[in-house]
């Protein structure tokens, strides 16, 4: 609740101050307009530009106060297909409104600036406020139109943040339970061979894991961060598969502060570790390699285990999930490929923008190994 009316009291400034320099922006607009209609008239003597701005500014400076509401409409009546013809009417009246007050407001000011005389004081605004509803009320209806298309612009934006992380938080809660449901089928197939001390320490491990996970609120952590989680990952699974697991790391110093998203590679060796213990391998040697190429961070994990199906039509939930996280966030600046290596074994190759985490969390990540050269794979995309 307390995170919610952050974002809301957020959401409130940034329309006030985006209706604010929008209303300044139109005062300057209907300023020059003003200006060139006064030196066709008989108040070209007082028809300074500055005389135009100091009529027009204290006006915008009173529909500043109607930003609120036009944002609250706009988030309120969004033209979608159940409520398309009541928006319309809404808006329709709303622009009329504003552009009546605001016409009003004109009026008012022009008579109040000199030569002023009480006496013809009601006069002077029925002619004022004529010349402004025959001049500047269209443009009002037009400038409150504006306004509207930009609160709802903003609206959508907000609306597609929204459900991109609502879809994050949904695919993150599928990654999660189905690496918990692996690891405590592992605990209870060793629980019944008797090997209690791997036990307690794959539950420590798996307590560790699930500490991280579930208080991981952040979409994108540093590389370090990343890794020291993959490394209790790790820790598990060589207790279960003992020296039957061989993960060599190949980590350019460069990349460890590097944002990369939370919980990214797990399910991917997770794919790694279920697949590739399955073949007949006696051990199973994982490489990680890890490297900047200009603007994209390159992440590469493959193994020589029997690698993926040829007839294989459907990605698994590790792979499927990590794709559509990826273009959550990144859209058509990541790459996610995978395929089989020509020497046997499987390869999963990631490429996403390279940026500096803006906080770096604390985790060791283990020597990294260089002069790896995995050989070419036939990528499927």
């Amino acid at each position: 609740m307390a995170m919610a009316g952050f974002f809301e009291r957020r959401r409130s400034l940034r329309n006030a101050v985006v209706g604010a320099v929008a209303c300044a922006l139109l005062a300057v607009s209907q300023s020059t307009n003003v200006y060139s209609i006064m030196q066709g008239t008989d108040a070209r003597e007082f028809g300074t530009w500055g005389y135009a701005l100091a009529l027009m500014v204290p006006t915008w400076a009173l529909m500043a106060a109607c930003v609120p509401l036009i944002a609250l409409l706009a988030r309120t009546y969004t033209f979608a297909p159940h409520n398309r013809a009541r928006s319309a009417a809404v808006h329709v009246v709303a622009a009329l409104v504003f552009a009546l007050v605001h016409n009003m407001a004109v009026a008012i000011s022009r008579t109040l600036l000199p030569p002023f005389t009480a006496a013809a004081g009601l006069d002077r605004f029925a002619l004022h406020f004529r010349i402004s509803l025959a001049y500047l009320f269209y443009q009002d209806a037009l400038a409150y139109g504006a306004l509207l298309a930009m609160f709802m612009a903003l609206h959508h934006a907000d609306l597609r943040a929204q459900l991109a992380d609502a879809r994050l938080t949904a695919l993150r809660a599928q990654l999660n339970p189905h690496f918990f449901f692996n690891t405590l089928n592992a605990v209870s197939t060793l629980a019944l061979q008797g090997r209690r001390d791997d036990v307690a320490e794959i539950v420590g491990r798996l307590g560790d894991l699930m500490r991280l996970a579930l208080h991981e609120k952040t979409q994108e952590v540093p590389l370090r961060a990343e890794l020291a989680f993959l490394e209790d990952y790790l820790a598990i699974q060589r207790v279960r598969f003992g020296d039957r697991l061989c993960v060599e790391k190949t980590i350019a110093r460069e990349t460890l502060d590097a944002s990369v998203p939370s919980l990214m590679l797990q399910p991917i060796l997770e794919n790694v570790v279920e697949h590739a213990m399955a073949g007949e391998e006696d051990v199973i040697s994982v490489n990680i390699e890890i490297s900047r190429h200009g603007d994209d961070l390159l992440i590469a994990i493959s193994d020589n285990g029997p690698g993926f199906a040829v007839d294989q039509r459907r990605e698994g939930i590790g792979l499927a999930n990590t794709r559509a996280r990826l273009l959550e966030l990144y859209g058509s600046r990541c790459r996610f490929e995978y395929g089989n290596l020509t020497t046997g074994g499987a390869s999963v190759r990631i490429g996403i923008p390279f940026h500096a985490a803006q906080a770096v969390s604390d985790g060791s990540v283990a020597n990294a190994e260089r002069g790896l050269d995995a050989p070419s794979p036939v990528w499927r995309h």
